[in-house]
Parts: C-alpha cells; sequence; structure tokens
C-alpha cells in the first residue's frame, strides 16, 4: 500500500489513470443498478382509441423513462420505427400512426419489460353510426333477380341506401319454409320504422346469413348487392339490414332443382370450453395468448351465443376466436419463475339441429362455375387435407372408373372406406400421419374424415372436414371430426366416416340411425367449432406457437408467447356439457 501511495506522489500519468479507473467504477456500477432496478412500463391510456393512419397516438402511464434508447410502441405485432416517434417522456409518449395499420393490441416495451395492453382500432376497417336523419337513410329493395334462385346462385338486390361499403351491414334469408305470397310477407312487417342499428352479430329468429367461409357476398354498393344463396336457405322473405336500419321484407322462392333438405330435432346446448397454464418460467413482463376456439355458426347451427367468460378476455372476438392473457410477474425470490397460475373458461347457448337430405341423383352434374372462390378454396391441398398426396391419387382410380356423378362419386368413396378400413377404438398421437389409414388399412376418426375429405377434393369435389365435439347421451363428450361435400344447385351435404364405419356412440333415445345414414345426414349430437382449418395470424412476428392438433377446432394458432417465457405447462380439456334442452 504504502509503495502504491508513493507511485500516485511522484508520478502524475498513475495520478490520472487512477482518477479514469474510479470514475469508469462509477459509471459501469450506476449502469449496472439503473439496469437492475428499471421498473417495468405501465400503459393506462391511448388517446384516440380510434384513429386512422397519419393521426397522433398518445400513450400515458409511467415509467416509460425519460429518453426512449431502446424502447419501442408496438402495435398489432408491428413496432414503430424511429421516424414515427414525435416525442417520449416517462409518462406519455406521442407517435405517428403509420400507414397500413391494423387495429390490435398495443404495447409499450422498455428495459424494464412490457406493458399491460391496450387496444388501438382503426376507424377505416370499422362502421360508423351517423344519426343524422336517418330515416331518410333506411335500405329499400326495388328488384331481386333471378326471382326463384337455387342454393349457391347469384342473386342481384337492388334498391338504395345499402351503404358504399358492407361494413356491418347483412343480407337475412328465411331459414325456416314460410309462405312466400306477397301478402304473407307484408303480414311479417317492416322493421325499418323502428330505425333499429341492427350489428352482423346480431340474428333474427327464423333467419340466417350468408357464409363468408362459403365466400357468399361477392359485390356491395350503395343501389346494388350481389350475393349468393347461402346454404340452408328457404323459401320465405329476405331483407337487408344496415347500420341506419331494416328494409322492408320482400318474399323468395327458393328453386329446388336437386333435391330437399330438412332440418329437425333441435337441442340446444349450454357448452363450456376451459384452459390452464401453469409451471410458467420466465422474465417478468412475459405474456402467454391463448386463442378460445367458439362454436361456429352455420346452417345447422344458427343461433349461437356467449353467456359468460371468466376472466374478461383481451379480445371477444378475433377470427372466431376470444384472446386472453396472462403476464408473468415474477416474485423477488424467484426472479425467473413464477408459482401463479392462470385458467380461462367461456360458456356457449347453442342451437343446433339435425339435417337429413334427400338428393335427385340424376339432377345433380359437375360443379360448371370452376373459377367461383368455393370451388376453388375447397379443391386444393392444404396442409391439413393432403388432397394431392401420392397415396391420394394413387387409390381414386382404384375406387371408381367412369363415373361423373359427384354425389355418385362421394358415394362410392364412403362405401370403399367404411368397407376396406378398420376404425381403431382410441385416437392416434398428435404427431402421427393421417394417411397412414391408405397404407396399414386401419386409423382414427380424424384420419378417417381427413383421407375421404382429401379423396373428395382430388376427385374435383369441393369437399372441407369439420372439427369440433360429439355428445353422447350421458352428456360425454368427445373430439370428434367429419366432413360435407358441396353440390351445385343444392348446398352442403354432411357425411361421417367414422359412424358409417361402426364408431360406437350413445345416440339419444330414440335417435338410433345405420351406419348408412351418415351418408348425407347427420344428427343433432355433433358440435362443430371449425369448418375447415382456422388461419389466426398472430399478435406479434416474433411469438413462439403452439399448434394442436387433432383437438375439437383445427386453428393454425393455440397459444403464443414471446421469447421472454421460457417455458409453461398447458392443458386445454374436450368441452362439456352443462345442459341439454
Amino acid at each position: 500500500m504504502t509503495r502504491f501511495s508513493y507511485t500516485l506522489r511522484k508520478h502524475p500519468a498513475a495520478r490520472l489513470a487512477a482518477i479514469f479507473a474510479l470514475m469508469a467504477i462509477g459509471i459501469f456500477l450506476l449502469l449496472f443498478f439503473n439496469r437492475n432496478t428499471a421498473r417495468r412500463p405501465t400503459l393506462s391510456a391511448i388517446s384516440p382509441e380510434v384513429g386512422k393512419p397519419g393521426d397522433i397516438l398518445v400513450l400515458r402511464g409511467d415509467d416509460f423513462g425519460e429518453e426512449r434508447g431502446s424502447g419501442y410502441v408496438e402495435i398489432c405485432g408491428s413496432r414503430i420505427t424511429g421516424s414515427g416517434y414525435i416525442s417520449w417522456k416517462n409518462n406519455e409518449i406521442q407517435v405517428l400512426i403509420p400507414a397500413n395499420i391494423e387495429g390490435g393490441i398495443v404495447y409499450v416495451v422498455t428495459r424494464g419489460g412490457k406493458s399491460e395492453p391496450e387496444f388501438f382500432a382503426n376507424e377505416e376497417a370499422i362502421p360508423v353510426f351517423a344519426p343524422t336523419n336517418p330515416m331518410q337513410n333506411v335500405p329499400t329493395i326495388s328488384e331481386i333477380a333471378p326471382a326463384n334462385p337455387s342454393i349457391g346462385q347469384l342473386i342481384i338486390i337492388s334498391g338504395k341506401n345499402f351503404g358504399n361499403e358492407k361494413r356491418n351491414s347483412a343480407v337475412y334469408f328465411s331459414s325456416r319454409p314460410q309462405d312466400v305470397s306477397a301478402e304473407a310477407v307484408q303480414d311479417l312487417g317492416s322493421d325499418s320504422e323502428k330505425n333499429e342499428y341492427v350489428p352482423l352479430a346480431s340474428k333474427f329468429q327464423d333467419f340466417l346469413l350468408p357464409s363468408d367461409d362459403d365466400f357468399d357476398y361477392e359485390y356491395w354498393s350503395e343501389t346494388e348487392i350481389r350475393v349468393r344463396v347461402p346454404d340452408g336457405a328457404q323459401s320465405g322473405s329476405i331483407f337487408v339490414a344496415t347500420e341506419n336500419g331494416v328494409s322492408a321484407r320482400e318474399p323468395l322462392s327458393i328453386t329446388r332443382r336437386v333435391g330437399e333438405k330438412k332440418f329437425t330435432a333441435k337441442h340446444t346446448y349450454l357448452i363450456q370450453t376451459e384452459a390452464s397454464i401453469s409451471s410458467i418460467r420466465g422474465k417478468s413482463g412475459g405474456t402467454i395468448t391463448l386463442h378460445f376456439p367458439h362454436p361456429a355458426a352455420y346452417s345447422q347451427q344458427t343461433q349461437i351465443s356467449i353467456t359468460e367468460t371468466v376472466p374478461a378476455p383481451a379480445l371477444l372476438n378475433y377470427r372466431g376466436t376470444s384472446i386472453f392473457q396472462t403476464t408473468l410477474n415474477a416474485d423477488s425470490d424467484k426472479p425467473n419463475s413464477s408459482e401463479k397460475k392462470f385458467s380461462a373458461k367461456q360458456t356457449f347457448v347453442i342451437e343446433r339441429s339435425s339435417l337429413e337430405t334427400t338428393v335427385y341423383r340424376d339432377y345433380v352434374h359437375a360443379f360448371n362455375q370452376k373459377n367461383r372462390m368455393l370451388y376453388r378454396a375447397y379443391t386444393r391441398a392444404d396442409e391439413i387435407v393432403l388432397a394431392n398426396a401420392p397415396e391420394i391419387l394413387e387409390l381414386l382410380p382404384k375406387i371408381y372408373s367412369n363415373v361423373t356423378n359427384p354425389y355418385r362419386r362421394a358415394e362410392m368413396i364412403f362405401d370403399y372406406m367404411t368397407t376396406n378400413f378398420r376404425l381403431t377404438e382410441k385416437s392416434r398421437r398428435h404427431d402421427s400421419e393421417t394417411l397412414d389409414l391408405i397404407k396399414h388399412k386401419r386409423g382414427d376418426a380424424y384420419a378417417f374424415a381427413v383421407v375421404y375429405t382429401a379423396l373428395l377434393r382430388a376427385a374435383g369435389i369441393p369437399a372441407r372436414m369439420l372439427s369440433g365435439i360429439l355428445v353422447n347421451a350421458d352428456r360425454r363428450t368427445q373430439n370428434h371430426w367429419w366432413s360435407e361435400f358441396y353440390l351445385e344447385d343444392f348446398g352442403w351435404v354432411p357425411v361421417d366416416v367414422a359412424l358409417g364405419a361402426g364408431m360406437e356412440f350413445e345416440p339419444f333415445q330414440n335417435e338410433r340411425h345405420s351406419p348408412k345414414y351418415y351418408f348425407g345426414n347427420i344428427d343433432a349430437q355433433h358440435i362443430a367449432f371449425s369448418l375447415n382449418q382456422n388461419v389466426i395470424k398472430p399478435s406479434t412476428l416474433s411469438s413462439n406457437i403452439v399448434r394442436i392438433p387433432h383437438s375439437f377446432a383445427a386453428q393454425s394458432v393455440w397459444e403464443e408467447s414471446p421469447a421472454e417465457i421460457e417455458s409453461y405447462s398447458s392443458l386445454w380439456p374436450v368441452p362439456i356439457v352443462l345442459g341439454i334442452y
């Protein structure tokens, strides 16, 4: 120590070096202290909550930091670039909303972590209710052509006050047979006098909406709507609903060239879905996102409503799912882990009908409108239905030859599979190859549905695989999968190959059917959650994605988490039945 003191006294350079060393140590300690005491940002409000590209978005909260540094604002998975920041203060950030931004989840991210989410809506993508002089803007139908369309046929609705864009407007078709005389329709009354705002999610009793899954809407303007008659529509009335009111109901008679559909045995279910997260490990601020699937709305499930959701979701409806989130807040003793558990549940009321079809085979023809979006979407291969796989293409000629009738082709494929393939009692592992069914001649209900749908598509018949649950008579539920194929001028025809192959389940009393019944008919014990694969866009581009194949919903994303989450456990039980009415 004496020698060190002597060196400092005798050599100025040594004293200068010592000063610089002390300063470096001080700066290092200051940076280290600041880094380890950085607090997670708190985002309490954004303004405006509804805006458009080019507007200034103000984010208010705390612990943003006096300078941006490495921090950033994220909107719907997109980070705001450097030129987009107007100001950055500890309790307020101002950014310029970039072009082409979607509405969605907003975060502030700093060294201290990621804030809780807020939500921004792009006003250009949502309807704006204009209450000014609404009676003059009620939609009016002047003509519908053709007057007697068939299912799937394009009709042109002429009139006024439909709006320049569809947005939240809709066309409603009868879902129950009615007297189509002008006098009978008038007796139904016009809702235009009420001037009620009718959101798209609303359902008029005994009416159904055109399907986005079937690409039914083709054009919408102030004076003209082009829409296809949706599957399940019945002769009765038709009307247009917009934000400004509801048009008078006009008669519409559906022509049945190819066959008839009969909806019977309606049941009302109370269904609960649930998921839980546990054993979460990672850094504080990491958020796990869960996508809860909703039951599908289509001709056999026209009335669906949510009665309970616990806790409140971050988003109630995003691409047919509800979004729930949980954020890891690590305690001081265990900075890299958390014993926190998270669970969420939703309860739905679903009205489900059985469907029996009568097809006039001699009137069935091959699909003529091959440029129609429905045909192109449901005859191509996708990541689940491998319609172009060599195994599928090699098997198809062995099933039929010189048969052009699509209904007969579908029936021959059904007969071949139920005769030559054996159904296993238990579902196989999620990573099993569904096309092994062709090689080994045995497989589960999932493989039966996938292969049948793939064979139909390869045969040029539009087809889709439905995912959902099967309800036994004792209310016990199980994951299940079945198919539908589309006939021009008729609509979707249901087929459950697994039940046709002898799969056991307990039907309701007096509703027992032979295996052949499940070609062309379906009972009310099937609850569909997906009509095809539901492709969901992750909330951030860097999310770690969890997919759950062979489940009750065919969706591309079930869970997502950022890099801050190291690991966790999740459980998605089969939906349960709380009541049947």
